[in-house]
C-alpha cells in the first residue's frame, strides 16, 4: 500500500500533540497533518480520559487557556458549556477541560473535518529518515511519510520497583495505578501506595469515589505530601542574572524572599509562583553539576511546593487523615512477602530506623512516570536510541532536545527532521509539564514548521501526493527564541 504523506505527523495526542495540531492549523488550514495517538477519545491523553471527577486541575481555571494570545479563552468556554458560575480561582475537573481540548480541535478541523487532517489511531514503532522525509512506522504495519515528526509522547508509566518478594504479575500489585480497575478491591481492605506525590493523591480520591472505606497507607522516602493551593498575590521578580549559580546560594535566596513575604502579610506561595516565569531561565543557568545537586537534596521539596493542589482536594485528604483511614510514612521499602490474598509489606522508617510491617490487599506503585528513556519499555524511544537518532539528556530526564526542540543524535547534531515537545524536554527546560508552559512550546514550534513548509494539496480520500519541502531551520534562532530563552 502506497504511503500517506503529510507535511507533519504528530505522535501523541494528549494536550502537546493536539495543540501542536491545533496550533499548524489555525495558522495554514490546508497544511497535511495527522495525529498517531493510542487513545480511544482524541485530545484527551491520560491526564484528561480520567473518568473521575474527583480529579480536579491543578492550575485555576484563569490560567488555563490552551492559547498563549487568548488568556482568557478556556475561562470563557467553561462558562459556556459547564457552568455560568466558574472562577478564574475555579479549579474545574480534567474531564471538562478534555472537553475543551478537543473543542479546539474540532473548530480548527471544522464541522466536517478537513481533508488533509488525520487522527490515527495506533503505534508508532520507528522512525527511518530519508534525504527528505521521514518513514513512521505504525504497528499495524502501515505506514505514513513526513516531512517533520514530532515526539509529543507525554508521560510515560512509572518505573517498575522490582521489589524483593512481589512479582511483578501479582494481582495484588498494580505496577502502574491506571493499569487495573480499583473497584475490585475489598471495601474494607487495605491499601498501600508507593509514592506520595500528585499521582497519589489522584489514586486516593479515586478510591473515595468508588466507595473504599479502609486503610490507606502512603509510603515515600520522605513522606512529603503536596501543598494546597491559595490565594496568592504579585511578588517582584527578584531573580536576576547577577542572582548565585548554586542551588545553595538560591535556597539562601528563596527563603530570605519568604521571610519578607512573611514579614508582609503575604506567603511563601507568592514567592513560589513569582518565580515561574524564569524557572527555565534559572534552570538553564546552572552549571550541570548544580542541577544534578538540585536533583538529588532540593527536588521533593519543590515539587511539593511548586505542584500544588486545589483546597477541596487538600480538604479531602485532610478527612481522611484525621479520621484515622490514611497514613503517610516516611521510610524507604525493604521488602514484600505474598500472603494467600494479602501481601506483607516491610520498609525502614526515615526518622527512628526501625522496621515496619504492614499488610495490605493491593500495593499500587504511585512513583511516578518513568523519565529515563534507556529503561522505558516504549518500540520508538527504543528505536530512536539504537538508530543513533536521539540519545539521552545527561540527566536522564528524557531526551536531549535542541533549544527550538529537535531532537540532537547520537553525536549531538540537531535532526532536520525529528523534534520533541513536552515533559520528553524536561532535562533542558526543567519546567515542560503543565499547561502554562505546553501551550507557548505548541504555538512556538506550530509557527516554526509552518514559517519553513509550503501546504500540501490532498487528495479526495485524504492521501496527499504532492512532494513539498520541509527544510526545518536548526540555527540559533528557532521556535523558542534565541540562546536557550525560556518559552514564558
Amino acid at each position: 500500500m502506497k504511503d500517506r504523506s503529510y507535511s507533519v505527523v504528530v505522535v501523541g495526542g494528549g494536550f502537546s500533540g493536539t495543540m501542536l495540531a491545533v496550533n499548524l492549523l489555525r495558522r495554514v488550514p490546508s497544511l497535511a497533518v495527522a495525529v498517531v495517538d493510542k487513545g480511544p477519545v482524541p485530545s484527551r491523553g491520560v491526564a484528561y480520559s480520567t473518568k473521575y471527577d474527583c480529579h480536579l486541575l491543578n492550575v485555576p481555571a484563569g490560567n488555563m487557556s490552551a492559547l498563549p494570545e487568548e488568556p482568557d479563552d478556556f475561562l470563557d468556554w467553561a462558562r459556556a458549556n459547564f457552568s455560568p458560575s466558574v472562577q478564574a480561582t475555579s479549579f474545574l475537573p480534567r474531564p471538562v477541560y478534555g472537553r475543551y481540548v478537543g473543542s479546539l480541535l474540532e473548530e480548527a478541523t471544522g464541522a466536517g473535518g478537513v481533508e488533509n487532517f488525520r487522527w490515527i489511531r495506533g503505534e508508532v514503532t520507528s522512525v527511518a529518515t530519508g534525504p527528505s522525509q521521514v518513514t513512521v512506522q505504525l504497528k499495524d504495519g502501515s505506514t505514513l511519510a513526513a516531512n517533520a515528526v514530532v515526539l509529543a509522547v507525554g508521560n510515560f508509566p512509572p518505573a517498575n520497583l522490582n521489589v524483593p518478594g512481589l512479582s511483578q504479575e501479582s494481582r495484588r500489585y498494580m505496577a502502574s495505578p491506571w493499569s487495573a480497575p480499583f473497584n475490585d478491591i475489598p471495601k474494607n481492605g487495605n491499601v498501600l501506595l508507593i509514592g506520595s506525590g500528585l499521582t497519589s493523591v489522584d489514586v486516593v480520591m479515586a478510591l473515595k469515589t468508588e466507595g473504599f472505606a479502609g486503610h490507606i497507607h502512603i509510603l515515600s522516602r520522605r513522606g512529603l505530601m503536596p501543598r494546597i493551593h491559595q490565594e496568592t498575590s504579585p511578588w517582584p521578580q527578584f531573580w536576576s542574572e547577577q542572582s548565585p549559580r548554586t542551588i545553595r546560594g538560591l535556597l539562601r535566596l528563596v527563603r530570605a524572599q519568604v521571610r519578607e513575604a512573611e514579614e508582609n502579610d503575604g506567603d511563601w506561595r507568592d514567592v513560589i509562583d513569582g518565580l515561574r516565569p524564569v524557572t527555565q531561565q534559572i534552570w538553564q543557568s546552572l552549571p550541570l553539576g548544580e542541577r544534578k545537586r538540585f536533583l538529588r537534596h532540593v527536588r521533593p521539596y519543590w515539587e511539593v511546593h511548586r505542584h500544588r493542589i486545589a483546597s477541596e482536594i487538600g480538604d479531602a485528604i485532610a478527612q481522611l487523615v484525621d479520621s484515622g483511614k490514611l497514613t503517610v510514612h516516611a521510610g524507604r521499602l525493604t521488602n514484600c512477602r505474598e500472603l494467600n490474598e494479602q501481601v506483607e509489606v516491610g520498609w525502614r522508617d526515615r526518622h527512628t530506623r526501625a522496621e515496619r510491617l504492614v499488610r495490605v490487599d493491593r500495593v499500587i506503585n504511585c512513583t511516578g512516570p518513568e523519565a529515563d528513556c534507556r529503561h522505558m519499555n516504549d518500540p520508538l524511544i527504543n528505536s530512536l536510541l539504537a538508530q543513533g537518532l536521539a540519545r539521552p539528556d545527561r540527566l536522564s530526564l528524557g531526551l536531549d532536545v535542541h533549544s527550538g526542540g529537535a531532537l540532537l543524535d547520537a553525536g549531538g547534531a540537531p535532526s532536520r527532521f525529528l523534534y520533541a515537545i513536552g515533559s520528553i524536554r524536561k532535562g533542558s527546560l526543567w519546567e515542560s509539564i503543565a499547561v502554562p508552559e505546553l501551550r507557548v512550546q505548541a504555538a512556538q514550534l506550530a509557527e516554526h514548521l509552518v514559517s519553513t513548509s509550503s501546504p500540501r494539496a490532498p487528495t479526495r480520500d485524504g492521501v496527499v501526493t504532492e512532494t513539498v519541502s520541509l527544510e526545518l531551520a536548526t540555527s540559533a534562532t528557532t521556535a523558542e527564541g534565541t540562546s536557550e530563552e525560556p518559552v514564558v
